[in-house]
């Protein structure tokens, strides 16, 4: 925490005593990451987080092998997958009845968990943060806080998000979102689960998985024209839900109908963007580039965006011009990739057309389609790709 007399500063005296520190706004998955990974390599650090503590609503997280690989760098792989489901398959449904089923690695927990076990270690570590700390202005290296704190940085890395205000100042044509066409619904239901079970329907698919022993993570994607809000806290009604999705799957999991911390919202997007970074401004996570979750990469790539980044700084001894040019080169294209690739399976998840339908689950049924989908995905390495630098 900041000692008293920083926080009486007036408004237009911007305290140095981070002027050599990367300033990380938002204390999320890429930042906690980052966060780390600088700590570690003696390179110094502080985090702004807007909120009080560390706060997640009814949301699951499933971490695939790519996103693993960061997590055990880190030094938290182990701790987590104690604490959290670890299925061994995957089924997929159409109307009640099992089309196939895959293998996975996956660890699925919940973002609070996952979010505990970094801030943890990023603490363990003499890592500062700041919270309550709202960022409103960014004018070159100087950061200015909703509660009259105002820092001299030396490097600003946006990790605040969707509504990134960080990116919103510096790209305002390209900083606002649009609906994709996609809302969903979340909860944390008290139903024990072994697997992850896909059920796909017209318009919907609905997503569980354990995030614990005794803990299940519910998720129903549905497609509609008419776009809901875009915030996780806003809480959505059983009532509702009934309306949209079929009486299976509501009577598989009757636990939905009591649960308080049930919750819908908006799924929006942005245009792309050609670029990580902006002056000396580089972007991770969702803040640079927020995807829709239909092939559950959204925490993954933020976890590989906050240990690239970190780890590029360390390697080019602090040049933040060359970190971010090679931070462009490794991620740009492959988070596009991603992208372009959920859209298209949240096309095939939500196919109302018999044929196409038909068509899809024998495709899935016969075929190595889905493996050959997620294997260039789950099978990236961020330390190879780092370790594949070499800088004279």
């Amino acid at each position: 925490m900041l000692p008293f007399f920083l926080s009486v500063k007036g408004h237009n005296n911007f305290v140095s005593i981070y002027k050599n520190h990367v300033a990380i706004i938002g204390a999320g998955i890429s930042g906690l990451a980052l966060g780390i990974v600088l700590k570690k390599h003696n390179i110094p650090c502080v985090i702004f987080e807007k909120l009080p503590s560390i706060s997640e609503y009814g949301a699951g997280i499933s971490i695939s092998r790519n996103g693993q690989k960061v997590l055990e760098e880190l030094g938290v792989l182990d701790q987590l997958k104690r604490i959290s489901g670890n299925p061994k398959e995957a089924n997929f449904i159409y109307n009640n009845k099992k089309i196939t089923s895959l293998e996975v690695d996956h660890i699925t927990t919940s973002r609070k968990t996952l979010h505990k076990v970094l801030l943890d270690m990023y603490l363990s570590i003499n890592g500062e943060i700041n919270f309550n700390s709202e960022l409103t202005n960014i004018n070159n290296n100087q950061l200015s806080f909703l509660n009259n704190n105002n820092f001299s940085v030396g490097h600003i890395a946006a990790c605040d998000g969707i509504k990134s205000i960080c990116r919103s100042s510096l790209l305002e044509d390209n900083s606002k979102t649009s609906y994709s066409g996609y809302s969903v619904w979340r909860s944390i239901i008290n139903e024990k689960q072994d697997n992850v079970e896909f059920h796909l329907g017209p318009n919907f698919h609905v997503v569980t998985y354990p995030i614990n022993n005794s803990k299940t993570s519910f998720v129903a994607a549905l497609k509609t024209h008419k776009p809901s809000e875009e915030s996780w806290r806003l809480k959505g009604s059983f009532n509702d839900l009934q309306n949209e999705l079929p009486k299976y799957i509501l009577d598989k999991y009757v636990s939905l109908k009591n649960n308080d911390e049930l919750y819908k919202w908006g799924v929006y997007v942005r245009e792309d963007i050609n670029t990580l970074f902006i002056n000396n401004v580089t972007l991770l996570g969702d803040a640079a580039h927020p995807i829709v979750p239909f092939m559950g990469q959204g925490g993954c790539l933020a976890l590989e965006d906050g240990y690239i980044f970190g780890n590029l700084i360390a390697k080019s001894k602090n040049d933040i011009k060359r970190s971010q040019l090679l931070y462009k080169d490794l991620r740009l294209n492959r988070v596009k990739k991603i992208h372009r690739e959920s859209l298209n399976q949240g096309r095939l998840n939500h196919l109302k057309n018999p044929v196409l339908i038909f068509l899809r689950n024998l495709f899935m049924k016969y075929t190595n389609i889905i493996n050959n989908l997620t294997k260039s995905i789950w099978n990236y390495d961020s330390k190879k790709e780092v370790d594949k630098i070499t800088l004279s």
